[in-house]
């Protein structure tokens, strides 16, 4: 149990001069360079000049690395981001598996043990050596641990255990909801969308619907994506869903039903949008960014001017591609593709079964039958680090089978293959398509993944049976896809990534997206450059009209190049310049942003276009006022003026009243309580949460099956407030409604300055009892009393030197201060 004051003040660490100009010396002294290049790593006279043990040459000579003892880290397994874990190196700087890493990593705990601790939980458990398939990257430079395990190594949630949290009931809706208003000599656009999730929890339940409207300009339209309910069946290890939903079978694509479905439940600790999909483009002004997987719109939002970076998507599937869109506020739109085989992550398939019955649903506008289709798979573990797959899908009139191969060999290399088959008997057409993918650190701090994909001509989709295809439409039809991706990160000269995407099709067309970009921090100042490729393809008929040539025409070659420098301007603010360039287009702009506390951020620029002779001015606000997110942005140049403005979070309906959070409610979520106390800021998994009146906020997202921790910022607290316990972990089961009740102490503190009937201060040292004749202080000087708990009128006897007393009567105000540590008051002791 903690403290009742717990509230820890900030450490003041002493400035050592000395030691900072060492470590500066380590790379500015000139015999480093002639040091480095005989082996020696490190100018030792120079370490000793300063004052730094020669020793410390010796740890960093080989690479960075983590210091030995416990630090605080990011856990990252099999791709999955798990939150911050304490973890403990050894003296050379290797990881050991913990007790309490392999609990929040949800791996087994080997019985072989390296290292003895002090304690049980501090021993370091021989993990590598029970599975060394395992691949263990450690990156000290972004304080994160990665772990890339075989699936026998992920602990089986221990169903029948019941010690994670079970029940409960709650609704919830989450919004997010985006748009623009542009106005130009070409006349006005206006463009609004609403992502909208509507649900409950009762007793492990999960019940959603999912829908998308857009109004573009007044055209409306409504996208409904799903609307399920989904339950874990402990007796079968698995999850079931019924209803409208989308497939997650591993080995076909995302098929959007109305039916049902059961899926192994061994991804249980993967949050929502967690996965290994990345979207990466640059936009050349503010602009609408639109994600569709299998047709299905998944993700909509606004990036300012410059490079974007997408993760955390809410995928369909695994297995189907990614439409990406770029749409600035004047309509132009520029699209790529993003390979699902790119994103397909390093960890095989939950071993398991997977089985899909109902009715196609077909999206809004698409024509065709709607034919009933079972699927089934499974999913089998072949040794530590091998798994292999094989599953049916039919109808009336198709058939398709596919199978999967996963591998790691060397400990390093993962390899993860699949090959479909399919016969449209309605049209008597058969075909097959096939992908590999290949990733693999090659050496230390650089990491390359591969992939490949294609088809046959006649492969189909369980979509388009019953299309009558033109030849154009099959023509259109990628033939191969090509993908490869490489990051280096260097102490030296900086972070480098390259991501490659090329596809051709059947009529002859391929095209090319190259996106790659360079990082690199000068002291304090950050030096980016990015480039942004696109060759191939065609432009859309709304872009060739703003680009001044005929509808449909090639779009050969676009190049974007942007080279930017950040300069920090002290505290949280900085100014951002840059130079960009697309085609004949050549801008610059500088950018001034600050972070004023964590509710408000800002931005305000300016570009100018070189050759036109053109300038611009922007302006870009971030809220967070605690309850959900705002951002609002203005932007003007010679054509016209936009606006832009996003609404994100989400409201829980509970027992206890209605909470809103600033983040989306996942499946499994909570409400904590901290007393009535409004304004407590609370540390959950999802991030800081702040109380509303009432005293409570929404845990929006809780890990199923693994330990989560709650925690109350006591700084946030008024200063009579204090808490007998500030920290609880909780395990949840997934759908379930968890209630975390914190207990508050309102301790009320009066100082008296008491003085005699002829107006004295009582004398120092003078005892001060209570009912009951109970001591309770000591008069210190000036005659005041200091009492730390007062909760009502009392009276209290002063014991004088001379053995007399006199009576003082404490009537404390009706209505006390809660952000006072103390209420100063005045009294006068009667003889008694």
């Amino acid at each position: 149990m903690m403290p009742l004051n717990n509230r820890v003040a900030a450490p003041s660490w002493p400035c050592k001069p000395t030691l900072l100009v060492g470590f500066a010396a380590l790379w500015s002294l000139p015999g480093l360079v002639a040091a480095l290049e005989v082996g020696e790593g490190f100018d030792l006279a120079a370490l000793t000049t300063h004052g730094i043990d020669p020793k410390v040459s010796d740890y960093f000579r080989s690479a960075a690395r983590f210091r030995e003892g416990v630090q605080v880290v990011g856990l990252r397994v099999n791709g999955n981001p798990l939150g911050l874990v304490d973890a403990r190196f050894d003296a050379q700087g290797g990881l050991c598996f913990t007790p309490g890493l392999l609990e929040k990593a949800g791996l087994v705990k080997p019985r072989g043990i390296l290292l003895e601790g002090v304690t049980p939980d501090q021993a370091c458990h021989d993990f590598l050596g029970q599975f060394p398939a395992t691949m263990v990257r450690l990156r000290p430079g972004t304080d994160e641990v990665v772990l890339v395990v075989p699936t026998q190594a992920l602990r089986e949630p221990q169903w029948e255990a019941g010690s994670f949290s079970r029940g409960g009931a709650a609704a919830l809706f989450n919004y997010d909801v985006l748009g623009y208003d542009s106005h130009s000599r070409s006349g006005p656009t206006r463009f609004v969308s609403a992502y909208t999730e509507a649900g409950f929890n009762l007793q492990d339940w999960i019940v959603r619907s999912r829908q998308f409207s857009v109004s573009d300009n007044g055209k409306t339209r409504t996208e409904h994506l799903h609307a399920y309910a989904q339950r874990d069946i402990a007796a079968l290890h698995s999850t079931f869903q019924a209803g409208q939903l989308s497939s997650n079978n591993p080995l076909f694509g995302g098929i959007q039903l109305s039916g049902l479905q059961f899926f192994p439940d061994g991804q249980s600790r993967a949050p929502a949008g967690s996965n290994n999909a990345v979207v990466e483009g640059l936009a050349q002004s503010q602009a609408r960014v639109e994600v569709r997987q299998s047709g299905v719109l998944i993700h909509s939002t606004l990036v300012p001017e410059g490079p974007f970076r997408l993760t955390g998507l809410p995928l369909l599937n695994g297995t189907s591609d990614l439409e990406v869109s770029v749409i600035d506020v004047r309509g132009a739109r520029r699209s790529f593709v993003v390979p699902a085989a790119s994103f397909a992550g390093v960890a095989p398939a939950a071993p398991g079964y997977y089985f899909s019955l109902g009715e196609l649903r077909r999206t809004a506008g698409e024509e065709g039958p709607s034919p009933v289709i079972a699927m089934g798979s499974g999913t089998w573990g072949l040794g530590r680090d091998s798994s292999a797959g094989f599953g049916l899908l039919s109808t009336d009139d198709y058939w398709a089978a596919g199978g999967s191969l996963s591998s790691v060999f060397f400990q390093r290399v993962s390899v993860n293959a699949r090959h479909n088959l399919s016969r449209d008997s309605h049209k008597a057409v058969s075909g097959s398509r096939s992908s590999l993918s290949v990733s693999s650190p090659v050496v230390a701090n650089i990491d390359v993944n591969l992939s490949a994909t294609t088809q046959t001509r006649g492969y189909r989709e369980v979509t388009e049976v019953g299309h009558s295809l033109r030849a154009d439409e099959l023509d259109s039809y990628f033939k191969h896809q090509y993908t490869a991706g490489m990051s280096w990160n260097d102490a030296i000269l900086g972070t480098f990534s390259l991501n490659y995407t090329r596809s051709a099709q059947f009529g002859g067309q391929t095209t090319e997206h190259v996106f790659a970009s360079w990082n690199k921090a000068f002291g304090r100042v950050d030096v980016a450059f990015i480039a942004d490729s696109q060759v191939g393809g065609k432009r859309t008929r709304r872009d060739a009209s703003l680009a001044g040539s005929g509808p449909g025409s090639s779009l050969d070659n676009d190049l974007s190049l942007r080279l930017q420098v950040s300069v920090p301007l002290g505290g949280d603010r900085r100014v951002s310049s840059f130079t960009s360039r697309r085609g004949d287009q050549f801008t610059a702009g500088t950018a001034l942003s600050e972070r004023v506390n964590e509710y408000v951020n800002y931005e305000v620029g300016v570009e100018r276009d070189i050759r036109a002779r053109e300038q611009s001015v922007r302006a870009q606000v971030d809220l967070l006022p605690r309850y959900t997110r705002v951002g609002l942005g203005v932007s003007r140049d010679p054509l016209g003026t936009s606006y832009t403005g996003q609404l994100q979070g989400g409201a829980v309906a509970h027992e206890g009243g209605l909470t809103f959070s600033p983040y989306t409610v996942q499946d499994t979520f909570g409400v904590v309580s901290v007393g009535n106390i409004g304004s407590a800021k609370v540390q959950t998994p999802q991030g800081p949460v702040w109380t509303d009146f009432s005293g409570q906020a929404v845990i929006a997202g809780l890990p199923a099956y693994t330990n989560s921790r709650v925690e109350v910022q006591t700084q946030s607290l008024p200063k009579r407030v204090d808490l007998k316990n500030g920290t609880q972990v909780l395990a949840a089961g997934r759908g379930s409604f968890n209630s975390v009740d914190f207990d508050v102490v309102k301790v009320r503190r009066m100082l008296v300055t008491a003085n005699d009937q002829h107006g004295r201060p009582l004398p120092q040292g003078a005892s001060v009892f209570g009912k009951g004749n109970r001591f309770i202080t000591s008069v210190v000087g000036e005659g005041m009393i200091f009492l730390n708990d007062v909760t009502e009128s009392q009276s209290l006897r002063v014991l004088l030197p001379d053995s007399s007393t006199c009576l003082l009567n404490i009537d404390p105000e009706t209505k006390p201060d809660n952000d006072k540590f103390y209420e100063a008051a005045s009294a006068v002791c009667q003889g008694g």
